[in-house]
């Protein structure tokens, strides 16, 4: 069994995704896993990203499993849905694995998203800017 934190955000981070939404794009990311035949047992949204703790089928793979999240969850907003504002997600996203026994942690923190990422924090300047640039940062 794998587990997996996922992550990946709102193209270019545009605050798009509202709290009254997370009950709807964490159902239609749990049918996108279970296509696959693996499980999301824990997300959390912000108001710009998402993130996701799931455990992959021994038959997936993990880059199908992101693409069909990503893809599926953002067809499925803007045409059933019926949001706001268009949902897009940026390209690529971030996963790491874990151990069982660093489930339940990092579970609590996944579910905690719009605690930690409240509207009182200030958006860094490479979330919008089209020209900022990694290398403006030694590489980082």
């Amino acid at each position: 069994m794998l587990l997996v934190h996922v992550v990946w955000a709102t193209l270019r981070r545009r605050p798009l995704l509202q709290p009254s939404f997370d009950h709807i794009l964490v159902a239609i990311i749990g049918k996108k896993a279970r296509d696959l035949d693996c499980v999301l047992l824990a997300a959390g949204c912000g108001s710009d990203h998402v993130h996701s703790l799931l455990r992959l089928a021994p038959s997936a793979r993990l880059a199908d499993l992101v693409q069909r999240i990503k893809g599926g969850s953002a067809y499925d907003a803007n045409h059933q849905a019926r949001v706001p504002e268009p949902i897009h997600w940026q390209a690529g996203y971030w996963a790491e694995s874990l151990g069982p026994g660093d489930f339940e942690p990092l579970a609590d923190y996944v579910r905690s998203q719009r605690i930690r990422h409240d509207p009182s924090h200030p958006a860094e300047r490479w979330q919008f800017d089209d020209d900022w640039e990694p290398a403006l940062l030694g590489g980082l």
